[in-house]
């Protein structure tokens, strides 16, 4: 159930949209009850009728490319036309879209079909995929556990086959935290590189969109689609079938030796370090480097984030109508009381992080790799963890290795780092490969590299 392993079927004839389609709502019907990955789905009748216009096309030599006929979800963020909005919170209950994204649009203008909106922490404020209205989505592997958030419905969906994929966003870690809990691809491009319009922003300077997928070609599929496009798109979009794209011979591989391993559970760095000596063993070139201003990660991110919060939602909290609940309103309040001059100042630290990066990855020749989460999926509910005899918030723990990347808009990209490397573990994990800004290209392709050497390890 992947892109690159249905499209060449479906433009053949072999795989219907309509029943692939079909086998979806299935799925939400048996799943969703469970796992609580979806808010609102469109009508099933809806739905058919668009997959059964989708075989029309192909049958009249009209396929639009490898998203054609292929289902997919999108955050609870994002409006569409028709669609219920929620944005996870009573402040929308009686909200319906006019408008649609500009990422569905061109999504659905490539042939791709939108099922419905995923749940998510309230307006996107959160890490764990909590939510006290629509109630926690759970993940797939282990039912007391957490999906990660925000956009943990979006990535419960895809890594249950509720759909193919999923379109998030990410501010903090949102796609690429649940997509290492739940075992599937998460994708953060550069900064700026796909249209926000028509989403519900958080922090303006912070908000990413993000693709969740079941493999990173289906991300690059995706990606080429759905970015922003110079020239002709017909000749800048890829075609994956025949071939997959190869990473420079001159690529180097670099891990960090302080910050993002200080902090990280044993087992999980066990599989880093596996990991690292596969590589090597298949020829990567790999680099240790030391990382300065790490203690500025995240104080600038929280200040930065907080502030811009609180100023794109201050109506609802001059509103104060009981609609948000109290850890958001909280949130929004805190980050009021920030001044201006404190978040400049956490600006002006960022671009000094950001150059730092900027050197360490050599203007784009260079991918860092580090794991996406510190920690496997907490229980339900869980605020503490114990690590090494100490309290640590989960919060807290689930952002450490993704906010800067954030702060500083690089590309990021999260792989299931242990489905092989330790079988004896239920619980997935992420290998997280930062490239530098605009090489995103770069930093697929390592990751379809890096995948392959996985899945035959």
């Amino acid at each position: 159930m992947t892109i690159i392993n249905l499209a060449s079927q479906i433009k053949k004839g072999k795989v219907s949209p309509y029943e692939l389609v079909r086998d979806c709502l299935y799925r939400i019907t048996k799943l969703n009850p469970i796992l609580n990955s979806f808010i609102s789905v469109f009508p099933e009748d809806l739905i058919l009728t668009k997959a059964k216009q989708s075989e029309k096309l192909i049958r009249n030599f009209d396929y639009k490319g490898p998203l054609h006929g292929i289902p997919f979800s999108v955050k609870d963020l994002m409006h569409v036309r028709g669609l219920k909005f929620t944005a996870g919170s009573r402040y929308y209950s009686d909200c319906v879209s006019n408008t649609t994204a500009a990422v569905v649009n061109k999504l659905e203008k490539e042939g791709a079909i939108l099922i419905g909106s995923n749940n998510l922490n309230e307006l996107a404020s959160g890490i764990t995929g909590k939510n006290t209205l629509f109630g926690d989505s759970k993940n797939p592997n282990d039912l007391s556990r957490i999906s990660g958030g925000s956009s943990g419905g979006s990535a419960v969906a895809v890594a249950s086959g509720m759909v193919i994929f999923s379109i998030g966003t990410d501010t903090g870690g949102s796609v690429r935290v649940p997509s290492s809990l739940c075992g599937v691809v998460g994708m953060k491009p550069t900064f700026g590189t796909i249209n926000m319009s028509g989403i519900l922003p958080l922090a303006s300077s912070l908000d990413h969109v993000g693709i969740i997928t079941r493999n990173v070609t289906d991300s690059y599929i995706i990606y080429d689609r759905i970015k922003f496009q110079s020239g002709s798109k017909k000749q800048n979009k890829i075609q994956l079938f025949d071939h997959k794209p190869i990473y420079p011979s001159n690529l180097q591989i670099l891990y960090p030796n302080n910050y993002f391993l200080d902090i990280l559970d044993d087992e999980i760095k066990k599989t880093f370090f596996a990991l690292l000596k596969l590589l090597k063993k298949n020829s990567l070139s790999l680099k240790k480097i030391h990382l300065n201003f790490t203690e500025e990660f995240f104080s600038s991110w929280k200040k930065v984030r907080l502030y811009e919060a609180a100023r794109i939602h201050a109506v609802k909290i001059e509103k104060n109508s009981g609609q948000l609940s109290q850890d958001v309103r909280d949130m929004l309040l805190k980050g009021s009381k920030i001044r201006r001059s404190s978040y400049m100042d956490a600006k002006t630290n960022i671009e000094k992080i950001k150059k730092e990066f900027l050197s360490v990855l050599n203007n784009g020749l260079n991918i860092l790799l580090i794991p996406t989460t510190v920690i496997f999926a907490p229980k339900l509910r869980s605020v503490e963890i114990d690590y090494h005899n100490k309290k640590l918030k989960v919060r807290d723990l689930l952002l450490r290795n993704t906010i800067v990347f954030n702060s500083i808009g690089f590309p990021a990209l999260s792989i299931p780092m242990n489905r092989t490397v330790t079988p004896k573990s239920i619980l997935p994990t992420g290998l997280q490969l930062i490239g530098a800004p605009y090489h995103d290209a770069l930093t697929l392709t390592t990751g379809i590299a890096i995948e392959n050497l996985i899945n035959i390890a």
